[in-house]
C-alpha cells in the first residue's frame, strides 16, 4: 500500500495578516485559526497578528514572536501608566488655567457680595491691581502743582498700556492651555476606548498610542519649561524718577559715565562693585562697559580712560548720561588740582548739566590719604558744583568700603518714590 503525502490542513485557510480580523458587520472571523501569537519583526508591525499556521509556515516563519495575551496585557499596562501621566499632566494644566483665570480676575477687580454687620447682603465693588496701579499713579500726581498734569495722563498712559499688554498676553495663555486640555481630554477618551477593545484591536492601536504618547509628553515638556519660565503675580511694580516719568518693572535703568585721572581707581571700582572682587590695576586704553544691579535700580556703567591723551574723548560718552562718577585718588596730593581741572570742565558740558555727581575720594585706607572735609575743602566743592544735585563720598576699591554707600545716594536721588509694587 502506498502511503500519500499530506500537507498542513490548515495553509490555504490563513488569511495573514488578517487573519485575527472579524468583518465589520459580523463578529465570524475571516480565518479558521486563531490569532494566538503577536510579529515582533520590525516589518511586520503594520500586521502583526498571526495564527500558529502562519508562525510555522507563513509569512512570518522564522520571526521573532510573542503570545498575543501576553503584548495585549503589556500594552494595556502601558496604556495605564500614560493615563496616570495624562492624568496628573491635566491636574497641573488645570492648576494653571485656575491660576490665570485668578490673575486676570486680580487685575480686573470686580464685584463681589458680601454681609454687612446686621447679615444683609450687598453687592460690594473689589479692586484689581490694574485699578489700582492707577489710582497710585493718580495719589502721586494729586500733591504735585497743577503743571503736571500733562505728565500724569502720561504716566497713566504707560500704565494702561501696561495693563492692556499684559492682559492681552494672560488670555492668550488662557486660550493656549483650553486648547491643550482639549487635546488631552481627546487623547484620555482615545485610551479609554482602545482599553475597552478586544487584545487585536489593541494591539493594532498600538503605534497610535505610541504616537499620542509621544506627542503628549512633547506638550507636557513644553508645558513645564512654561511654567518654570513665567511668574504667575498680579502685581504692576511702578517706579517714579525724579522728573515725573513712571517706570513699570522692578528695575530702572540708569546710564553712568566713571572719569577721573588716570590711577584713581575707576576700573577697580567698577569690577568691584560688578563681581565683588579686587582686581589688580591696569590703565584702561578706551572704556570698559558694565551692568550692575543694586537695589531696584540697574545701572549701565561706562568707564573711560583717564589718560590725558584720552581726556578729549570723555565727551562721547555724555549724552543721556543720568549720573558722573568722578573718582579722585586721596594719596596723590600733588594730583588734586589737575582734578579738580578736569572736574570744572565736566561741570560746563552743557549734555551733563542735569546729571548727578558722585564723587569718590578713593584709597581712604592708605596712611596720609587726604580725608573727605580736606578735599572738599581743597577742590571748593561746594562753589564748584552750586546748582548741582553731588555727593562726595570716601572709600576703598579693593575692600568696597563706601561704594555700596555712594550708590545709595545715587538710588536715593534718581528714584522719587521707590518702586510701588501694586499687589
Amino acid at each position: 500500500m502506498r502511503m500519500r503525502a499530506t500537507q498542513p490542513p490548515c495553509t490555504a485557510l490563513c488569511v495573514p495578516p488578517t487573519c485575527v480580523l472579524s468583518a465589520p458587520s459580523s463578529p465570524t472571523p475571516l480565518a479558521r485559526w486563531p490569532n494566538t501569537f503577536v510579529c515582533l519583526e520590525e516589518a511586520c508591525q503594520s500586521g502583526p497578528l498571526m495564527c500558529c499556521v502562519c508562525k510555522e509556515y507563513g509569512k512570518h516563519q522564522g520571526h521573532k514572536h510573542a503570545v498575543l495575551e501576553t503584548e495585549a496585557n503589556q500594552i494595556r499596562a502601558s496604556i495605564l501608566d500614560m493615563a496616570h501621566c495624562i492624568r496628573t499632566f491635566t491636574d497641573e494644566v488645570s492648576e494653571y488655567s485656575r491660576k490665570l483665570v485668578g490673575i486676570v480676575q486680580q487685575i480686573e477687580g470686580g464685584e463681589q457680595i458680601v454681609e454687612d454687620g446686621v447679615g444683609m447682603a450687598h453687592t460690594e465693588h473689589v479692586p484689581g491691581t490694574a485699578e489700582s496701579a492707577r489710582s497710585c499713579v493718580r495719589a502721586y500726581f494729586a500733591d504735585l502743582h497743577e503743571t503736571l498734569c500733562r505728565q500724569e495722563e502720561m504716566a497713566l498712559s504707560v500704565v494702561d498700556a501696561h495693563v492692556r499688554e499684559r492682559l492681552i498676553w494672560l488670555r492668550q495663555q488662557q486660550e493656549d492651555m483650553t486648547i491643550l486640555l482639549s487635546q488631552v481630554s481627546t487623547a484620555c477618551l482615545h485610551c479609554e476606548k482602545t482599553l475597552q477593545q478586544d487584545d487585536c484591536r489593541v494591539v493594532l492601536a498600538k503605534q497610535e498610542i505610541s504616537c499620542l504618547l509621544e506627542t503628549l509628553q512633547k506638550q507636557q515638556h513644553q508645558f513645564t519649561e512654561l511654567a518654570d519660565h513665567i511668574q504667575l503675580d498680579a502685581g504692576i511694580p511702578v517706579t517714579f524718577t525724579k522728573d515725573n516719568r513712571v517706570h513699570i518693572g522692578p528695575k530702572m535703568e540708569i546710564r553712568v559715565v566713571t572719569l577721573g585721572l588716570d590711577g584713581a581707581g575707576k576700573t577697580t571700582i567698577l569690577f568691584k562693585l560688578k563681581q565683588d572682587e579686587f582686581m589688580q590695576p591696569i590703565p584702561t586704553i578706551g572704556f570698559n562697559v558694565e551692568t550692575v544691579e543694586y537695589k531696584n535700580l540697574k545701572f549701565t556703567i561706562w568707564d573711560v580712560g583717564g589718560k590725558h591723551k584720552l581726556r578729549p574723548l570723555w565727551k562721547h560718552y555724555y549724552l543721556n548720561t543720568q549720573a558722573v562718577v568722578f573718582v579722585i585718588d586721596s594719596c596723590h596730593r600733588d594730583r588734586l588740582m589737575e582734578a579738580h581741572s578736569e572736574l570744572a570742565k565736566l561741570l560746563t558740558e552743557k549734555e551733563l548739566r542735569d546729571a548727578l555727581l558722585l564723587i569718590f575720594a578713593n584709597k581712604q585706607d592708605v596712611l596720609g590719604a587726604v580725608s573727605v572735609e580736606e578735599m572738599t575743602e581743597l577742590l571748593s566743592l561746594h562753589k564748584l558744583c552750586c546748582g548741582r544735585s553731588w555727593h562726595i563720598q570716601g572709600c576703598d576699591a579693593r575692600s568696597g568700603t563706601g561704594l555700596h554707600e555712594g550708590l545709595d545716594w545715587l538710588s536715593r536721588q534718581l528714584v522719587a518714590a521707590g518702586v510701588l509694587d501694586v499687589a
